[in-house]
């Protein structure tokens, strides 16, 4: 299939799946979302050639960027401009697709009410995306069609990396016969626990470990089980992280693109478990570093400057000036690349590359160059 042809067919995809969206809709919204979100996937599923087609030949490269391990993308608060500041394809990993996986992790008996007024959300702001943003942002399940059996070896980083949270603890069957309440977990944790383990945004590492977990425990509501013993729930909270982030890597890695992060949570366990990939796979080091500009970008910028001229102005402008470009560029003339930017403080340049920005969107005088 020719690329302008398999382009063409991807957006009609898009438009398939925002009539599929109005009609389920109300389904979403009260207690027939588990129907519905069946019928979500069914759609991406009979979709899954054309659509990995594009994400094997259309999509990748090093300034594709998908925005993903998120609730939702949030387009009434412009997190859509930030995004389409970073590289030149952007697609967003439709959570609606990850919704099933997340209900069925539920315990029994739990009140799903909240996470189905959450799936209602989540429709609403991909129907103002697909209405909106004239396919400037694709929305594919990125983690549902990521299929591949090369890389299931990554997988495995993920229980080594919940093991190595303790001494003298070999394996998950180890951790559970050992571990019960926040105690015995405290027993057998490694001194560096508390800079490892990122519960919430708001998780204060300076407070005591036992007191961050607590706190935890009460402000989450669908994995946490109060049947269930604390060596559960603590498992559930940090493994489900790490599980997230190796689906996030691996999917990346298979479509070779970057991740584009708003949850520091997220952040906090990619960037933990793709360090201990460096060796195994050859591009994760450009992942990290293009991963995390992405996210000081997300961080630094200031939303209402970007939004202070009409979205199609905002396209006209960044693509004329290519704040992408620009921003590695400055990067690179300070000997900050994918080798050594954890040895450098990036914040500042790039708070100043927005800010130049920023100037650029109020220039009433900028013309694209000619060839």
């Amino acid at each position: 299939m020719k690329s302008n042809l398999l382009l063409n067919r991807i957006h009609l995809i898009q438009s398939e799946y925002k009539e599929l969206l109005l009609k389920i809709l109300p389904k979403l919204k009260n207690n027939h979302a588990p129907e519905a979100l069946d019928e979500i996937n069914l759609f991406w599923f009979r979709h899954i050639e054309e659509v990995q087609l594009y994400l094997r030949t259309w999509f990748p490269g090093e300034n594709s960027y998908v925005f993903t391990a998120a609730t939702y993308l949030d387009y009434d608060d412009k997190e859509h401009l930030p995004f389409l500041l970073m590289g030149d394809k952007h697609i967003l990993d439709d959570p609606l697709s990850k919704y099933v996986e997340i209900r069925s992790h539920m315990p029994l008996g739990k009140d799903a009410q909240f996470l189905y007024k959450q799936i209602g959300v989540t429709a609403e702001d991909n129907l103002k995306l697909l209405n909106n943003i004239n396919n400037e942002i694709i929305i594919l399940p990125l983690r549902l069609l990521s299929q591949s059996k090369d890389y299931n070896f990554l997988y495995k980083v993920g229980e080594k990396a919940f093991v190595s949270l303790f001494n003298d603890i070999n394996s998950l069957n180890d951790y559970f016969s050992k571990c019960n309440s926040i105690e015995d977990i405290m027993c057998y944790a490694c001194k560096d626990i508390g800079k490892l383990v990122k519960f919430s945004e708001d998780d204060d590492s300076s407070l005591p470990f036992d007191e961050r977990f607590k706190t935890a425990l009460l402000s989450t509501q669908y994995i946490v089980d109060a049947n269930k013993p604390d060596s559960y729930n603590f498992f559930m909270f940090v493994y489900g992280c790490m599980q997230q982030a190796i689906d996030v890597i691996v999917s990346c890695v298979e479509y070779k693109c970057i991740p584009y992060l708003r949850y520091p949570v997220s952040f906090h366990y990619i960037s933990l478990l793709s360090e201990s990939m460096l060796d195994i796979e050859q591009n994760i080091a450009t992942l990290r570093f293009k991963m995390s500009v992405a996210f000081a970008v997300h961080q630094l910028c200031d939303k209402s400057k970007l939004s202070s001229v009409c979205f199609g102005e905002f396209l006209k402008k960044n693509k004329i000036y290519n704040f992408n470009e620009k921003l590695f560029s400055v990067l690179a003339e300070h000997d900050i690349n994918e080798n050594s930017f954890l040895g450098h403080s990036i914040a500042k340049l790039v708070f100043n590359e927005l800010n130049k920005f920023y100037s650029v969107l109020l220039d009433d005088n900028l013309k694209e160059e000619k060839d």
